[in-house]
């Protein structure tokens, strides 16, 4: 029956319709995949979007790709929170900015990778449904700080906070999203009392006691603000920085508490590249020859430029992943292909990101 309405729809002149075509799985993360249809298309063209900085995301830098069904670029392992946006979304991956002082780029990455944001001020409760801390005693999160999520129950989020302390504990859902207003990751901001000197490691209790129920841990601070002298074990402090802030207790004389969080080791970051040739600010950057631009440098930079075929090069620069090797499109070195600025990016546009990972 199949082939005679085929002859006969021939024979009317008429053409009969392709199959559909089969859906296809994309390359995710670590081996994972999601489905995806060969006509999707990023929604969001990637050079307009490079210079958007209104809202902002935090990133745990992972693998990533330069487009969809690209091979892979491997995670640097434990490393500082990028600060990113969100262009586009395929199922569990996300396509996101990357700004750096020398370059911006697209690449695609998991939707998990993302931190969430504090959207408003908010207290840090103990448990899910909120409470369990003195009302004196506590840890304030701002909007904008980035927190790893733990756990969910029932509405509330167990969320760790990893700066200059870490912090532990639960917020509502609807104070944590994807995205917030930028804001400049300010450090320590003294309030002028006397100052105290801490090692990290060192805690801070809600009480003046071993068993006080613990607020926050040093992680990478040496010092908060003296509020009293309770004994000659305890001292109540307080501490405020441009992401949080915590009054409490902190003895002289206990052992150092546990941090939780992955510190990034210097010593296996990978090695930089071996610059050979200086080109152009805006020189443009694409996924890879015959590809899509997806980037441009900023300002006047020292790259790894090789030839590559046909009209194109192999540009690499140093990148949070490690040296990552884009395409360039030119007749010559001195003559590659632009579409950014041709300027530097002021340096207000760049907000530090956190020190350390939750």
């Amino acid at each position: 029956m199949r082939a005679l309405v085929i002859a006969v729809l021939a024979a009317c002149g008429g053409t009969v319709a392709p199959p559909p075509r089969p859906r296809t799985k994309a390359v995710v993360g670590d081996g994972a995949t999601t489905p995806t249809n060969a006509r999707d298309r990023p929604l969001v063209e990637p050079i307009a979007a490079l210079a958007i900085t209104d809202r902002v995301s935090r990133l745990a830098p992972g693998t990533a790709q330069l487009e969809l069904h690209a091979t892979p670029i491997e995670g640097p392992g434990p490393a500082t929170p990028l600060e990113v946006s969100v262009l586009d979304a395929q199922g569990n991956l996300v396509r996101v900015a990357i700004r750096l002082e020398h370059a911006r780029f697209a690449v695609w990455t998991e939707r998990a990778r993302l931190l969430g944001v504090v959207l408003r001020d908010e207290r840090v409760s103990a448990r899910a449904g909120g409470g369990g801390m003195p009302n004196d005693k506590q840890v304030l999160l701002r909007q904008g700080a980035a927190v790893k999520r733990l756990a969910r129950k029932d509405g509330w989020t167990q969320i760790r906070y990893a700066g200059a302390l870490e912090v532990e504990g639960w917020l509502p859902d609807v104070v944590l999203g994807e995205a917030a207003p930028a804001h400049d990751s300010i450090g320590r901001i003294p309030s002028g009392a006397r100052t105290l000197m801490v090692t990290p490691g060192a805690v801070i209790r809600a009480e003046p006691r071993w068993a006080g129920r613990q607020l926050a841990v040093m992680a990478n601070g040496y010092f908060v603000d003296t509020v009293r002298d309770v004994d000659a074990a305890w001292v109540e402090v307080f501490y405020q920085d441009g992401d949080l802030v915590v009054t409490g207790y902190v003895s002289r004389r206990d052992p150092p508490g546990r941090l939780r969080s992955k510190r990034a080791d210097p010593t296996l970051a990978p090695a930089p590249i071996a610059p050979t040739t200086r080109v152009a600010s805006g020189t443009c950057l694409f996924a890879r020859s015959d590809g899509d631009p997806i980037g441009y440098l900023v300002g006047d930079q020292d790259v790894d430029l090789a030839d590559a075929t046909r009209g194109w090069w192999s540009l690499a620069i140093d990148t949070p992943w490690g040296p990552v090797a884009f395409a360039a499109r030119g007749a010559d070195a001195s003559s590659l292909q632009a579409c950014g600025p041709t300027g530097s990016v002021p340096a207000s546009t760049l907000v530090a990101p956190p020190a350390t990972v939750p």
